[in-house]
């Protein structure tokens, strides 16, 4: 199990420019994305030579919305299958699975992500938690594996409008409408920067999620 950690970050190690450290990912894992500052969002622009370009990003920045969503979602079917507050860490529910299980629980290394498996007969509540956390950790292979795809369309559509914001005063705009699109077109410009801070923030989540299923069952 020792080395599900290397697996994990390899795909996005010269994308992102390096692993997270041990100590940011179980933070994100609890939800301290939520409490960070929120990322620019993509919006229409009305200027269709721009927004074919914008709409694209956007594509990719609703995909990364949406697997954090999962995320999310599945963290909270993981407290309801285990009995605990949906706002406690990950440890008290896994805690709470260890004690249920009574010693009869391995953690697997499935692919390149581990699972948890019983050892022997269990109850079906603690069946219930298992596949709760398989759940989870088949939502974080999926964020990254994700994450990883988007990157490299992301960086290209980045490259693509680099040269907007200076681009309109060449089209003839009145006033007021160049006064909007500047904002417009300047602020999706930056979101689309921020892409890769959006998936470094998917993986921290992640990853978060596998160091505190190697902490509480690996060995």
């Amino acid at each position: 199990m020792r080395s599900f950690r290397l697996l994990l970050a390899l795909p996005l190690l010269t994308l992102l420019g390096g692993i997270p450290t041990a100590d940011a990912a179980p933070k994100a894992a609890k939800g301290a994305s939520a409490q960070e500052k929120p990322l620019p969002k993509i919006e229409a622009t009305g200027i269709a030579e721009f927004d074919v370009v914008f709409m694209q990003a956007k594509t990719i920045h609703d995909a990364l919305d949406a697997e954090d969503k999962q995320l999310v979602e599945a963290r909270k079917q993981v407290a309801i299958a285990l009995g605990v507050a949906e706002d406690q860490p990950l440890k008290t529910a896994f805690d709470e699975l260890k004690k249920s299980a009574n010693g009869k629980l391995k953690v697997a290394l499935k692919g390149k992500m581990p699972r948890l498996e019983a050892t022997d007969a269990i109850p079906e509540n603690v069946q219930a938690g298992i596949d709760a956390v398989n759940k989870l950790l088949d939502a974080g292979e999926h964020a990254i594996d994700t994450g990883a795809k988007l990157v490299p369309e992301a960086k290209a559509l980045a490259d693509a409008c680099i040269a907007f914001p200076g681009q309109l005063t060449t089209m003839g705009l009145d006033p007021m409408k160049l006064m909007e699109s500047t904002k417009k077109v300047g602020n999706n410009v930056k979101a689309i920067g921020a892409t890769p801070e959006r998936v470094d923030r998917l993986v921290k989540t992640s990853e978060g999620v596998f160091t505190d299923v190697k902490g509480a069952f690996g060995e």
